[in-house]
């Protein structure tokens, strides 16, 4: 996937991610963060001025390119099933920002990042909610419908998907992006 207006919001993108990592470090104030899906880097980027010893996982040639030579990210084109077992255990924080409802497995995903996380360790995960209020206002307009979107999971189903795997959920949030009014206007009119 590409877009190509990504880094024309990379403004609210940023503010975004500071967003979420400052619900991460209210579990995890600092340590080792993978981003699995980390597109350009912006939130690792935001995560390493923080002190975060960061890493990504991109398949997009493109945005792992920009993460690695405009950003200087560690950032490696591999999917989260060809991490090693070694690597078990050895995360502080795994991120899936807008990446499970790409996967063909998100239950297998989700299983994977809880083998990941160190003791104490956070997984952060932020997908389209099929179930949300505006999803239901919107009706076959919404924006979560894409045809890239492997798999839609309502947050109640999600709640038990994240239960289930044996981690402790605990906190559910509703993600509120930060775009420009241009770039909502344009969204809306589409």
């Amino acid at each position: 996937m590409d877009d190509a207006d990504y880094l024309a919001e990379e403004a609210g993108r940023r503010s975004t991610a500071n967003w979420l990592l400052d619900l991460v470090e209210q579990r995890r104030p600092s340590g080792r963060m993978l981003e699995i899906g980390c597109g350009h880097g912006l939130l690792l980027d935001e995560a390493r001025r923080r002190g975060w010893d960061v890493q990504g996982l991109e398949l997009s040639s493109r945005s792992a390119a920009y993460c690695r030579d405009v950003l200087n990210l560690p950032v490696r084109e591999e999917p989260l099933e060809s991490l090693s077992d070694a690597e078990d255990g050895t995360w502080d924080a795994v991120l899936l920002i807008d990446v499970l409802e790409h996967l063909d497995d998100p239950t297998d995903a989700i299983e994977r990042c809880r083998r990941l996380l160190a003791p104490g360790g956070v997984l952060c995960i932020v997908t389209p909610d099929p179930s949300s209020p505006t999803a239901r206002l919107a009706g076959g307009r919404w924006w979560g419908y894409l045809p890239a979107h492997t798999y839609l999971i309502p947050r109640t189903t999600l709640r038990e998907l994240v239960s289930v795997g044996g981690l402790i959920l605990t906190d559910d949030t509703s993600l509120v992006r930060t775009f420009s009014a241009r770039y909502w206007l344009s969204g809306l009119g589409e």
